[in-house]
């Protein structure tokens, strides 16, 4: 099986060689430059709890010299990749979400009810801070402020839609030769249904299964005319994965016996 990577780097080309040793092989065009900045020291030296809701707003983080005192503040993120990540950049108080920025808010709610607001001693305590991207697609402010629970948006990272496609990923699609897309943003997707559409591509492109991270995602890529497209359960890496390996297995039940792709290592 042969899949087409479109998530930004340097998380395209880990999940490119993670399926690699499976035995699928995978061409990488992230299709979004992601820009990071170093978070706010003023805002980070009163958070009183931090919020990330992807390795992109680590990544900043690393970017920041990280003074002691905040290293043990709470931490909420989205995903275990992300919680084992902060663990080991010395974050000491790390609570993993589920899945959504969305399935943060009751775990933001209990930290600050149990643990900031009795620890500030009757004094009002620093912001929640997230540390998010340019494009929020679950907005936690509007949801705290309605508990009296102060938020800030840190913006540190932004997305940037690339304006072409790599020649291979184009002579591919033009050969209907990809199995699988993966989608995983919705800006994602929208740069890749304009890409392929302005290159005259959506023919090949309709033949390949979509693999989308979330539904909002999904139909994003409708215009092309997809018939072959998949919604992740829970929008989550460990989702994703799941969902290529069963494509896989339909690819390799579908094949005749001996009979192996070219695109196959």
């Amino acid at each position: 099986m042969h899949l087409l990577i479109t998530r930004p780097e340097p998380d395209a080309s880990a999940m490119r060689d993670m399926l690699q040793a499976e035995g699928i092989t995978a061409d990488v065009a992230p299709l979004l430059e992601i820009v990071i900045d170093t978070p706010d020291a003023v805002l980070l030296a009163r958070a009183s709890v931090l919020v990330v809701t992807s390795r992109n707003g680590l990544r900043a983080l690393e970017r920041a010299r990280i003074p002691s005192d905040v290293l043990s503040r709470p931490l909420l993120v989205v995903g275990r990749g992300t919680g084992e990540a902060a663990r080991r950049m010395g974050f000491a108080d790390v609570t993993v979400g589920p899945a959504t920025a969305k399935d943060l808010l009751p775990l933001i709610t209990a930290a600050w009810r149990e643990r900031i607001v009795p620890a500030a001693g009757g004094a009002d305590p620093g912001p929640v801070v997230h540390l998010s991207g340019d494009k929020i697609s679950f907005d936690l402010k509007p949801h705290l402020a309605g508990l009296g629970i102060p938020l800030v948006h840190d913006t540190v990272y932004r997305s940037q839609p690339v304006k072409s496609l790599p020649p291979v990923v184009q002579a591919t699609l033009a050969a209907s030769g990809y199995d699988g897309v993966v989608l995983m943003s919705p800006l994602t997707a929208e740069t890749f249904v304009d890409l392929v559409v302005a290159k005259g591509l959506a023919e090949g492109a309709r033949r390949a299964a979509y693999l989308c991270l979330s539904q909002g995602i999904a139909d994003r890529v409708a215009p092309l005319g997809v018939r072959n497209v998949t919604v992740a359960v829970r929008p989550n890496i460990e989702e994703m994965v799941a969902l290529i390996r069963d494509l896989a297995a339909k690819s390799a039940a579908m094949s005749p016996p001996g009979d192996q792709s070219d695109t196959m290592s």
